[in-house]
C-alpha cells in the first residue's frame, strides 16, 4: 500500500454523485509521495498468505466487530460526500474496481473508495491515526472523520447522518520523523465536539512493553478508501524491541489503512497504529490484481508503537482515560517571532535563551506544544553556545516542532526564522520538563 496523499486529499476524475450502489465515477490514483516523506514510508501494505480482510458484519468476533462500529473512523474530504440529506450522506468517489483498474478476479470491487486514511477514537474528542495523514493545521481544518462507515450486508451499508461525521479541531500531538533514533509516524487530533457517549473509545495498550514475535494482531480501517473491513489474521514478524518505534506484521492492508487501530487479538487493546509496507496491486494483463506474499516474504508491514503517542499527548495535554500514572504537563512559555530572510533560521532570526540541567526535556514549536501557532514557512533551531543541538522545519507541514534532551546543563538558545529567504511569522511556545 502506497501513502495516501501527503496532503490528505483525494483527486477526483469523476464528477459523478455516487452512493452506495454499483454506480461507479472516475478513478482516483494515490499520489507518489514528496521529498519530506521520511525514509521507510514510501509504500503501504499489501496481502499476506490467505486475504483476511472481511466486512464488518461478516466478522465471527463480536467485540472487534463493536471496535469498528464504535471506535472506528475513515478520514475524509468534504468533497468526497455529500450531506443535502442530513439523514442520509452518499459518497463522491469511485469504485474499487474503477480506482484501481482491478480485474474481476479481486474482492470488494463495487466498495466506494472516498477515505484516504483510517483512525480510531482514543477519548471523547481524540482520534489517534498516521502523522502523515494530518500533515499541517490547514490538512486538519480541511478533513472530516466518519463513523458507521461500513457493511451491515452484503451490498448495504450501516446509514451515515451529518452527526456521525466530524471536524478536526487541533492537532494536539504528532510525529513523522526519525526521532532519538526511532522511527515515529503518529498524530492525535482533538475533534470539533465528543464522540461519546454515541460513539466508544477503543482502550489503549497498557505499559511499553514489546510486543513477542507470532503475537496476533488485528486491523481496522479503510484500505483503498473502502467501507471499514477487519483482518485478524496478522502476526508479528519483528518487534524491533531495542527501539520500541515501531513493529512489523503481516497483515492485509492497502492504501486508506494507513492511521488504522492495531489491536492485540488477546484484550483487544489499541497496540498501535498501521503506517507502511508493501506495494498494494501489481499489473496483470490490461488490469490489476492484489499484490500477495507469502506468510514469511516480502518486507511485512509496519506498524507505530502507540506508546510514543501517548507520552507525547500525555507531555502537553491531560486525559483521565489516557494519562493515569504521567505528572501534569507542563504550562508553556511562549515568545512571538516575525522575520524574514533568515536563510532557514541561519540568520536575521529572533532568539530566545532557556535555560537547561542536564537529563531535562525541552520541546519547542511553532505546532505541537499548546500556544504555539504559526504563519507561513516556519524554521526553529536550537543551539548550545555555537553548537546545533536540535532543529526543525515542517514537522507540521510548513509548521516547526522539536524536543530536545540535554545530557549537560546549560544555556540554550531557540533561533526561530522561515524557511530558505520567506518570511513568516508566529509564536514559539516550549516546555521544559
Amino acid at each position: 500500500m502506497r501513502i495516501p496523499r501527503t496532503s490528505g486529499r483525494r483527486t477526483l476524475l469523476g464528477t459523478l454523485l455516487c452512493t452506495f450502489s454499483l454506480a461507479a465515477c472516475g478513478p482516483a490514483p494515490e499520489a507518489e509521495p514528496t521529498a519530506n516523506t521520511p525514509m521507510g514510508t514510501e509504500k503501504q501494505p499489501v496481502v499476506y498468505g490467505t486475504d483476511n480482510r472481511t466486512d464488518v458484519y461478516a466478522h465471527a468476533d463480536a467485540t472487534l466487530r463493536a471496535r469498528a462500529q464504535q471506535s472506528t473512523v475513515a478520514l475524509m474530504s468534504p468533497s468526497d460526500f455529500n450531506t443535502t440529506n442530513p439523514n442520509n450522506v452518499t459518497f463522491n468517489a469511485s469504485t474499487l474496481r474503477s480506482a484501481y483498474n482491478l480485474c474481476t478476479s479481486e474482492r470488494f470491487l463495487d466498495d466506494l473508495t472516498p477515505a484516504f486514511c483510517s483512525g480510531t477514537l482514543i477519548d471523547d474528542n481524540l482520534v489517534l491515526t498516521a502523522g502523515h495523514c494530518i500533515t499541517s493545521a490547514s490538512a486538519c481544518s480541511s478533513t472530516r472523520f466518519v463513523f458507521n462507515f461500513y457493511r451491515t450486508a452484503a451490498g448495504a451499508m450501516q446509514t451515515v447522518t451529518t452527526a456521525d461525521i466530524f471536524s478536526c479541531q487541533a492537532i494536539v500531538a504528532r510525529q513523522q520523523a526519525t526521532v532519538g533514533g526511532r522511527n515515529l509516524d503518529f498524530a492525535i487530533v482533538r475533534l470539533d465536539r465528543p464522540a461519546t457517549p454515541r460513539f466508544t473509545p477503543a482502550p489503549i495498550r497498557a505499559g511499553n512493553a514489546a510486543l513477542a514475535v507470532g503475537t496476533n494482531v488485528t486491523v481496522i480501517g479503510s484500505g483503498s478508501g473502502i467501507p471499514f473491513k477487519i483482518d485478524s489474521g496478522g502476526a508479528v514478524r519483528d518487534a524491533r524491541s531495542g527501539t520500541l518505534d515501531y513493529f512489523v506484521a503481516t497483515t492485509d492492508t492497502f492504501g486508506g489503512n494507513s492511521g488504522s487501530g492495531v489491536y492485540e487479538n488477546s484484550g483487544y487493546t489499541v497496540a498501535g497504529i498501521l503506517v507502511r509496507g508493501e506495494t498494494d496491486y501489481k499489473t496483470n494483463g490490461s488490469c490489476s490484481i492484489v499484490n500477495t506474499c507469502t506468510e514469511t516474504g516480502c518486507r511485512g508491514e509496519d506498524i507505530t508503537y502507540v506508546r510514543p503517542a501517548i507520552d507525547e499527548y500525555c507531555a502537553v495535554a491531560t486525559s483521565t482515560r489516557l494519562c493515569a500514572g504521567y505528572p501534569p504537563p507542563p504550562t508553556p512559555v511562549t515568545f512571538t517571532f516575525t522575520a524574514t530572510n533568515t536563510n532557514s533560521a541561519n540568520q536575521n532570526t529572533v532568539n530566545h535563551n532557556v535555560t537547561l540541567a542536564a537529563g531535562k526535556t525541552l520541546k519547542f514549536g511553532t505546532c505541537t506544544v499548546p500556544g504555539s501557532s504559526g504563519t507561513g514557512d516556519t524554521y526553529l533551531r536550537l543551539y548550545n553556545g555555537t553548537t546545533q543541538v536540535a532543529s526543525n522545519d515542517d514537522a507540521c507541514g510548513t509548521l516547526s516542532y522539536a524536543s530536545f534532551t540535554a545530557t549537560t546543563a546549560g544555556t540554550y538558545q531557540i533561533r526561530a526564522g522561515c524557511y530558505s529567504s520567506g518570511s513568516c511569522n508566529g509564536t514559539v511556545s516550549y516546555t521544559v520538563q
